[in-house]
């Protein structure tokens, strides 16, 4: 397994507990303690999915997941002491693709990433070409997991694509929050029912057109949709 992960948290002991089970479960881990190390092994170490910490010495982790979902198209899963759900919905607002509350159990924290970087890794040695066209402005090409709209590339994190991809296979049938969850994000995520939300809501911000109406539509009272 060639699958990289950085650590991002400044206790010693929880970042030493991560990135020992990562490397005993075959994962390449390094480890971050600060805003600063992190900005520098995003472009040496490249790593295939930041687990980061909130609560950092010289930097908000919010603000930090913000720079990372800017510059890079790698998952993130968030470290959080605070169970407040306030938290957890301004991470995901932010580009985080998980959280996970402290104190966790290293078994919760091992398939999180695995469920994160499944479909990512899925798509890596995809051979087939094809293009799928959302509608006459916007295009995905599976192949690269590339997405155009109005002829210009937009950037979009991991779920957020296989979201768009899923409901544009899927279009002129209407999903409820529970089934988006479990088809895009899989039966081993146990996130709330919002995380759908946040990611129907980051998708109309990078591609609706003011001109054309919402890509995606509520069906209020029961999910969404794509025409």
């Amino acid at each position: 397994m060639d699958l990289k992960i950085l650590v991002v948290d400044d206790e010693l002991s929880i970042n030493d507990i991560l990135t020992t089970a990562l490397k005993a479960n075959g994962y390449k881990a390094t480890s971050a303690f600060s805003g600063k190390e992190t900005r520098s092994f995003l472009d040496s170490f490249k790593p295939d999915l930041v687990l980061l910490d909130i609560c950092l010495p010289d930097e908000d982790g919010f603000d930090l997941c913000k720079y990372i979902n800017s510059k890079y198209s790698i998952p993130i899963i968030m470290l959080t002491a605070r169970n407040d759900v306030v938290d957890k919905v301004l991470g995901l607002e932010l580009g985080a693709d998980d959280y996970i509350t402290k104190p966790f159990h290293i078994k919760e924290v091992l398939t999180r990433i695995k469920v994160a970087l499944r479909r990512v890794e899925k798509y890596k040695n995809y051979s087939i070409t094809n293009v799928l066209n959302v509608n006459s402005n916007i295009k995905i090409d599976i192949e690269s997991r590339t997405v155009k709209a109005y002829d210009k590339e937009v950037k979009l994190k991991p779920k957020e694509y296989d979201l768009l991809e899923f409901l544009t296979q899927n279009k002129g049938r209407v999903f409820t929050r529970e089934e988006l969850l479990d088809r895009v994000w899989g039966d081993e995520y146990d996130g709330e029912l919002r995380t759908v939300d946040v990611h129907v809501r980051r998708l109309r911000s990078k591609l609706d057109n003011e001109n054309c109406g919402s890509i995606i539509e509520t069906v209020f009272g029961v999910g969404y949709i794509m025409r």
